[in-house]
């Protein structure tokens, strides 16, 4: 009973930290669900009953002290969006990283206080089903197969498929978006590269043993500019595909997500 009872506060806790852990309206963390990952791997490791007390104490003050954020509807491609500068662009990219940052410190600073009471051979064993985890996700991404290609081709992997496939699109249209997208393949790979790298550093500090605000805080500021020049280009980007659309594609699309984020709030709220 007291396992499932932290597994609801984890599941409940971790859902900040995907929202936290989310690029704003840029590149994608390599985890789409952390919160449950984490959930599975600590109930793997047995972890004793003094473990499973203090494990629910950290959640529940950390719950206790940290609102769970709201979901943002925003879109990059809305029409108030999708009109802004770049120097508004990178002022609004500015403004919520510095905010995702802080409610991702928190987070952080809870993994490191849970990881700090596993014993050593519970780390390794961590450790261990990680790499494991890791290697089943390149196996079904397909990663390994498309990184040879690739390579063969002297190019990164293909990025997404062309967005609104809903809609009926034109001839014409259709090699637009296609242009834009394989421009922008390569520097969508090269974001997925600064954040595999920065999502592993912040692993490592976290486990550190020397964790704190301030190595923290280093830690952003080295890779502060890559992630709002990469939040900027992803943005862009999409003004430029959504630019591809008529008038009334543009509103189809838009009222279609209007009803996903009203979907969205319904069932956040519960």
């Amino acid at each position: 009973m007291k396992s499932i009872l932290i597994a609801g506060l984890l599941a409940t806790t971790f859902s900040l930290a995907h929202s936290a852990n989310a690029a704003p309206q840029g590149p994608k963390m390599r985890d789409h669900a952390p919160g449950m990952e984490m959930i599975k791997t600590l109930s793997r490791l047995s972890l004793s009953s003094e473990q499973m007390d203090e494990v629910k104490k950290l959640v529940t003050a950390f719950k206790a002290n940290h609102e769970r954020p709201d979901a943002s509807s925003e879109h990059p491609d809305k029409p108030d969006l999708a009109t802004l500068s770049e120097s508004e662009i990178r002022s609004l990219v500015e403004t919520r990283i510095l905010k995702q940052q802080s409610r991702h410190f928190a987070i952080a600073e809870l993994r490191s206080e849970i990881y700090n009471l596993l014993s050593a051979s519970q780390r390794n064993m961590l450790t261990e089903f990680e790499a494991k985890r890791e290697a089943k996700r390149e196996v079904a991404h397909g990663g390994k197969r498309n990184t040879v290609r690739s390579a063969m081709r002297g190019q990164p992997p293909r990025g997404p498929r062309l967005p609104f496939k809903e809609l009926q699109l034109t001839d014409e249209q259709l090699v637009s978006l296609e242009t834009l997208n394989a421009t922008f393949r390569e520097t969508r790979f090269q974001h997925k590269v600064t954040m595999d790298a920065l999502r592993n550093a912040e692993q490592a500090l976290v486990r550190s043993g020397n964790f704190s605000e301030s190595a923290w805080d280093a830690l952003y500021a080295e890779y502060k500019d890559d992630l709002v020049n990469a939040a900027i280009e992803n943005m862009t980007h999409k003004q430029a595909t959504f630019a591809v659309l008529t008038d009334a594609q543009q509103a189809e699309v838009l009222e279609k997500r209007e009803n996903v984020d009203a979907l969205r709030r319904l069932f956040s709220d519960n």
